[in-house]
Order: C-alpha cells, then structure tokens, then sequence
C-alpha cells in the first residue's frame, strides 16, 4: 500500500497479538489484568497531571490534556496488558481528539536509537455489512518532515477512504520542522530478555508456567469442595420402588445387615493445605514478576512504623517509578504532537506551554510530614503558597489555587492568612 518493503519479525508480530488477545479474555482469572489494574491504581490515584499557560493554545492542550487524564488509568492498564499502547491525536471539526491503540496495531519499520523514523499503524477498524475495514496510517520522518500516508482495505485489498463516510475528508500530510513522530507510544518497563527491544511485553511476561500452577490448585481447590459435599445414607426402606435415584445429596444405603436407619458421609475438608500451597503460589508469582507483596497476596500485619512499611513496598514503588517515567515521556511526546497538529491545521495562534506533573506519594509516604514540608518550605520561600492549596486540594489546578488565594486576600487584606504571609 505504502511502496514499502516490510522487514518485521513474524514472530515479534504474532507476538504482540497474542500479548492482546490474552489481556483482553474475560473467560478466565485474568492474573495480566489484576497486576495491571492494581499497578495502574498506584501509578494514577491522586496524581496531579497539569499544562500551565494564558494564551489560547495552552487552554486548547489543556482541554485534551484534561480528557487524556480521565483515561490514564486505561492507558497504563493497557501498556502493562499488552506491553505497550499508543495514543494518537488527529483533529476533527477544528477539534482535537484521540485514540487509544495497542501495540499490535503497530508495525515498526525503521528506528534511529530508541526513535522511531518510520512505521505503519491500523489505525482504526470497522464492520459495516459483515464486512471488516481497515484504515492504515503510515508515519515517515525524514530530515524534519513528517510524511503520513492514509490507506484503506477490505479484507487485505485497498478500497478509497470514502468507502467509509467518516473517512471520507481524511488526507495525506506533509508536516516540515517535525521532531519526533506525532504520538504517543508507552511501552511497559518490563524487560523482554531479547535484545531487540523494539516492542514491550505485558507485566506476567515469563510467568506462564507459575499462573497455570495457582490456576491448577484454584481448580484443585474447587475440586475438593464438591468431592467432600455431604451425603445422608438412608434405608433401603425410606424409598419408594427400586429404581428411585438419589438426589439432594441422599442416597440409598447398600443393605449390610445392620441396624444403623441413617449414615452421614461428612469428610473433613483440608482447605488450610490448599490455601497454603495457595498463597506461597501467589507470593512466587509476585517475586517473579517483581513486587512487593499486596498485589494477589495479603499485606504482613507485624510492621512496627512506617519506615518498615516503606521498606516492605520498595519493590512495588521501584516498577510504579519506572511506569511514571515512561507516562511523562508519553505525555510529552502526545501534548507536543497535539501542539503540531494545532499550527498544522491554524486552530489558534502559537503560545507557550509547561507540563506540570506532581505524582502521589501517599502509599509509601506519611502524607502529615508532606504537609508539613510544605508549609515548612512556604515560610521559607521556597514554595509556592498555591502548591500547597493544591496538596489539600488536589482536584485543583495552580492557576485555580492562585485565584482562590487572591480572593481570599481580597476578603480578608488585613488579616494573616493561614498559609504563612
């Protein structure tokens, strides 16, 4: 489609979509989702992601930036799922949206370092009349100048863009002074153990062999529940004709003999085995993935302080760290390609912009000694008295704190407030 020749490894492909497809199964426990979304949790929860400016086109990214924060959690889950995710703008109706896309949608053809100079993506998929449609993006940076290609296909074979009526208006671009390409790809921080690192792999990447064991002692589990429901034996005589069949858990009694008119068959579970073999199971799992315990396991209870309990979660912390440093990365590369996009298609004048990024601390963290340093550090000077409005307030933005403190000064100029004038 593209006049390129494609030179990806088959079994890298096959790879990532396999990555997907075992994500997104919902027939099963799902231990690649329950560490993902636990993750995701840590990584996102009571985080403070802003873009600071006055001009229209800061209000402009601010505008997307605030959507793509509502689905930050899905964007992390997705990247520790299937080993990584793209978020790709594009701009409709003067108006900039996205789309959130797993990495088997995405085909690298060529990279200088860890850069990304040319690739192709299906960027989206339709059915209409039983009938599968593709739209393919292909992505060339060359000396500055990006060059993207868009492309159709029905069933392997190229049809117009018009075929579909929502991709009727798309057309190629030509974008000069280009840095990087225009989006987002997080990969997960998850060593692949290959060195072609190209692609990332899901959170349980290696762990197979240890989620069917726990998946083996839950069906085991199971399994020992419903051999040792209990019976009633009756007499022979309790049923009426010879061909009644047992049913409730009462069955006939094989005539021995003897006197006894009722036996129970009532044998002792050994859940506590099982749970124990359980749990060491899922301790395994957490080591060899490489956090902390908590995730699938239940938290010690004998920290004596903090600092312990700090300890006891350094793994955990190290891998949400590493998911944060690829999240600013990705935030960065979408909010500049937005920024592209804005001067491509003239939606307001040029301005400046700064992405403010103060990420949650308070799992591992006393949140009273937080508070304090920055009370600590607003009498010194050394921190802005709207930071810390927005460390109690954290659904504020800093200009939103700033202006509740300049009203707050204008009602009461005479009287010192609380925040250390």
């Amino acid at each position: 489609m593209f006049g390129k020749k494609q030179n990806n490894d088959e079994l890298l492909i096959d790879a990532n979509e396999k990555f997907t497809i075992d994500y997104e199964n919902t027939r099963d426990i799902n231990f690649t989702s329950i560490f993902s979304n636990k993750l995701a949790n840590y990584v996102v929860n009571d985080s403070n992601i802003d873009l600071t400016g006055d001009d229209k086109r800061s209000e402009l990214l601010k505008k997307i930036l605030k959507k793509l924060r509502k689905k930050l959690k899905k964007v992390v889950c997705r990247e520790l799922g299937t080993g990584g995710v793209l978020v790709i703008p594009y701009v409709t109706n003067n108006n900039i949206y996205y789309n959130i896309v797993s990495q088997n949608r995405l085909c690298i053809n060529k990279k200088i370092g860890d850069d990304i100079v040319d690739c192709t993506i299906m960027a989206e998929h339709v059915v209409k009349s039983k009938n599968h449609y593709y739209r393919w993006a292909d992505y060339t940076l060359n000396d500055g100048t990006l060059y993207v290609k868009y492309r159709a296909t029905l069933d392997g074979d190229p049809v117009p863009l018009s075929t579909i009526n929502e991709w009727a208006n798309i057309e190629d671009m030509v974008i000069p002074n280009v840095e990087k390409m225009l989006f987002a790809y997080i990969k997960s921080p998850i060593d692949n153990r290959h060195e072609n690192d190209d692609y990332g792999v899901p959170i349980t990447y290696g762990c197979d062999k240890q989620i069917m064991e726990i998946k083996d002692t839950l069906n085991q589990i199971l399994r020992e529940y419903k051999l040792k429901e209990a019976f009633v034996g009756a007499d022979v005589t309790m049923f009426k004709g010879d061909d009644a069949l047992p049913t409730n858990g009462l069955y006939k009694k094989v005539n021995s003999g003897e006197d006894d008119f009722w036996e129970v068959f009532d044998p002792a579970f050994r859940d506590t085995s099982y749970y124990n073999k359980l749990m060491n199971q899922c301790a395994l799992l957490e080591k060899q993935i490489g956090t902390s315990r908590g995730i699938i396991t239940e938290p010690l209870s004998t920290y004596q302080n903090t600092d312990e309990t700090r300890r006891s979660l350094y793994d955990t912390f190290s891998i949400v760290d590493d998911i944060r440093d690829g999240i600013v990365d990705g935030l960065e590369d979408f909010i500049y390609a937005c920024n592209v996009l804005a001067n491509y298609y003239n939606l307001t004048p040029m301005g400046k912009y700064e992405i403010k990024i103060d990420w949650d601390y308070s799992y591992i963290e006393d949140s009273s000694a937080n508070y304090n340093q920055l009370v600590s550090g607003v009498n010194q000077g050394v921190i802005k008295k709207s930071e810390l409005r927005q460390f109690i307030k954290p659904e504020e933005t800093l200009e939103q704190a700033q202006a509740v403190i300049d009203e707050i000064k204008k009602e009461s100029p005479t009287t010192k407030d609380l925040l250390g004038d």
